[in-house]
């Protein structure tokens, strides 16, 4: 499941200047495909979730399996994260998942001093057979550094628009015992087809690593190219095949 985390939120932030840009209380809809060879269907679905409070934002990501890959491998899991509104910087991370048969927890609570970042992170894990173990980590990182849900976000605030083909940064990510190093670069404007609606979009490809060594396989996302800067299309590579995730709607909150 941690590829479809990776394909829906498309962690991305490049070298561009930030947009002056709200971001809307809305529901953002997926289908979460699975391929391989002659296999194409739809394996899960996941919705993204965003609400406003005074000076924070309020995230969620839902995910779940559809029938047929319940059989298989059920999956019911959540992220969530507290941001300040400005510059999507969180402050608490939250990640519960229900994976075939096991339950995890982590929770990370950020803190900065300047440049420096800490998250006092705290995991706790049910194995099948009942077997619990609990661990507490303090993460350190230097620069910009967000968790896997907030990075989405921040993502929406950058401006694409005056970007040369080929930029990159470089981010941290606190992913619950560990720091990854995420690499984004920006591939240019392409024409996107999702059913019958053709989009222009901003097409983004990344990579992280851990201790120098790559820790996930490379992955794209093409982001609308319009005022609301949605990812529409994700790609990851699974072990075997692969995951593509695709925007089916929005929906804006009351």
């Amino acid at each position: 499941m941690r590829h479809i985390y990776l394909t829906l939120l498309m962690i991305a932030a490049v070298a561009g200047q930030m947009l002056a840009y709200d971001l809307p209380d809305e529901d953002l809809h997926y289908s979460i495909l699975y391929k391989w060879g002659l296999i194409n269907k739809q394996a899960a679905t996941a919705v993204l979730s965003l609400r406003s409070d005074g000076q924070h934002y309020h995230a969620k990501l839902t995910a779940k399996t559809v029938p047929w890959a319940d059989r298989v491998f059920r999956v019911r899991d959540t992220l969530e994260s507290t941001m300040l509104r400005q510059g999507c910087l969180p402050q608490i991370y939250k990640k519960n998942t229900h994976e075939g048969g096991t339950y995890n927890r982590d929770i990370v609570r950020y803190s900065r001093n300047g440049d420096e970042v800490s998250g006092y992170a705290s995991r706790y894990r049910r194995k099948k057979n009942g077997q619990v173990s609990e661990s507490d980590t303090v993460l350190h990182a230097i620069g910009m550094t967000v968790d896997m849900l907030s990075v989405f976000y921040y993502l929406r605030t950058i401006d694409f628009a005056d970007m040369a083909v080929g930029s990159e940064i470089h981010l941290n990510v606190f992913s619950g015992k560990k720091v990854e190093k995420l690499r984004v670069r920006y591939d240019g404007i392409e024409t996107i087809k999702i059913e019958k609606k053709a989009w222009q979009a901003y097409h983004l490809s990344f990579a992280f690593t851990h201790n120098g060594e790559q820790s996930s396989d490379s992955m794209s996302t093409w982001i609308s190219a319009d005022d609301n800067r949605i990812p529409i299309k994700l790609e990851g590579i699974l072990a075997l095949g692969k995951v593509h995730a695709y925007f089916t709607g929005a929906q804006n909150a009351e």
